[in-house]
């Protein structure tokens, strides 16, 4: 079996897991009585920690190199810091479109969020996501895909994390994000270099959240004006996302790896697409697509 398919095969099974897990927690009186936060941040454990930990133990991979745990240095830090801030008004851009034909998820958690506290929200939205969602997403899926090619490999895992979200107003920001975010990874080599901007994201939305409040902001605004301001800041982001990524290219040269040739002497690559990934689609049709369009 080739690695592609033994990827895909994790992938699918972590899926059921993580549908089945948060099925069943959602089944449990006394969660009920937990914050919105602590739910999450008990849901976020239960539904990535344990296959997470099953993946290395049952394939004996060293989980360093799997997710690249290597440091960034300073200038990349920088940088990369910067780029998360800079990301963000296209990406409220493509979360605003999308949320004209299907409900934002972020929005109807806003009370439960606030009432949960500033310290225990960023911790089960920003800090705990950034860590497992990556390590997942950027660290297994994207080592378990190196022989797709890096581009490939790089759409097969933002892929699979956009469907991950179960939710078609976050499909294509995550979609987008996340094939940036495996870029920085392979560029830097270090899983450390999406976890960084993944915590900034998520830890700004939810602060802004605290900042300004319930009710109040651009809803109450017309869709018409909403739409031209975040245009027009999306647009006004793009010339200072070009510098970054030329400074970024600039200190993260492509790095020469060996590849492997197959018998007619082309670059061995694998595909993408088995009976694993269609029925990953499957579930997403049912159970993250056909609900949103069947109200």
């Amino acid at each position: 079996m080739t690695e592609t398919k033994k990827t895909n095969r994790f992938a699918l099974l972590f899926f059921l897991y993580f549908m089945g897990a948060s099925v069943a927690l959602a089944m449990v009186p006394p969660l009920r009585n937990l914050s919105d936060s602590s739910y999450m941040l008990l849901a976020q454990l239960i539904c990535f920690l344990p296959p997470i930990v099953f993946y290395f133990f049952h394939t004996g991979k060293d989980f360093r190199k799997t997710l690249r745990l290597n440091p960034l240095d300073w200038k990349n830090t920088l940088i990369i810091i910067f780029f998360a801030v800079s990301i963000q008004p296209v990406m409220s851009l493509l979360s605003y479109l999308m949320s004209l034909f299907f409900p934002n998820p972020v929005e109807q958690s806003v009370s439960g969020i606030q009432q949960s506290g500033l310290i225990l929200s960023l911790l089960s939205v920003a800090v705990i996501p950034a860590l497992l969602e990556e390590a997942f997403s950027r660290g297994i899926l994207l080592s378990g895909y190196q022989f797709l090619g890096k581009w490939k490999a790089a759409f097969a895992s933002a892929l699979l994390f956009g469907l991950l979200h179960m939710n078609p107003q976050q499909l294509p920001y995550a979609f987008f994000v996340g094939f940036i975010f495996c870029f920085l990874v392979e560029r830097t080599d270090s899983l450390f270099a999406s976890i960084l901007p993944h915590l900034i994201i998520n830890g700004t939305t939810v602060v802004s959240i605290f900042t300004e409040g319930a009710g109040t902001g651009p809803v109450e605004l017309e869709q018409s004006v909403i739409l031209v301001t975040l245009l027009l800041m999306a647009l006004l982001s793009l010339p200072w996302l070009a510098v970054l990524l030329y400074l970024f290219l600039k200190i993260n040269p492509p790095r020469t790896e060996l590849q492997l040739m197959d018998e007619t002497g082309n670059v061995y690559q694998e595909r993408f697409i088995t009976p694993a990934i269609i029925v990953i689609f499957v579930i997403y049709a049912v159970f993250g697509l056909l609900p949103y369009l069947s109200t």
